[in-house]
């Protein structure tokens, strides 16, 4: 089964409607993967699309370095130019959603709270 979700930053959003009416939203997800052999955070990127009512319903919506969740399926796309083959792999998504933080608004002061005193 190739079904995936990743959570990452949006570069450069765009849309536009192809030549049969259909719209399309192309972005570039950057992910975090980890930490490399050196200690530093490093990352990876993959170009996303979305067609038809997801990408009309994202349209205007999704900005430069949003976080978002996108869930969707990997494609390889396939070209050749001046003799060369070149490969890449592309997320079609299914779904596209506002990544939540439930902590960036919070300010605990960086305050301990006892167990007994969690009210759940």
């Amino acid at each position: 089964m190739n079904y995936v979700t990743l959570s990452g930053t949006a570069f450069e959003p765009n849309t536009r409607v192809a030549k049969s009416g259909m719209a399309v939203l192309t972005f570039r997800l950057s992910y975090y993967q980890g930490k490399g052999k050196d200690g530093k955070a490093t990352y990876g990127g993959i170009d996303v699309t979305a067609f038809d009512r997801l990408a009309q319903a994202w349209d205007g919506q999704l900005h430069d370095k949003d976080k978002v969740i996108v869930t969707g399926h990997i494609s390889l796309d396939k070209w050749e130019k001046d003799g060369t083959k070149y490969y890449k792999h592309r997320l079609i998504a299914d779904d596209i959603g506002q990544e939540l933080n439930l902590f960036a608004n919070s300010n605990t002061g960086g305050q301990y709270i006892p167990d007994e005193e969690v009210p759940f």
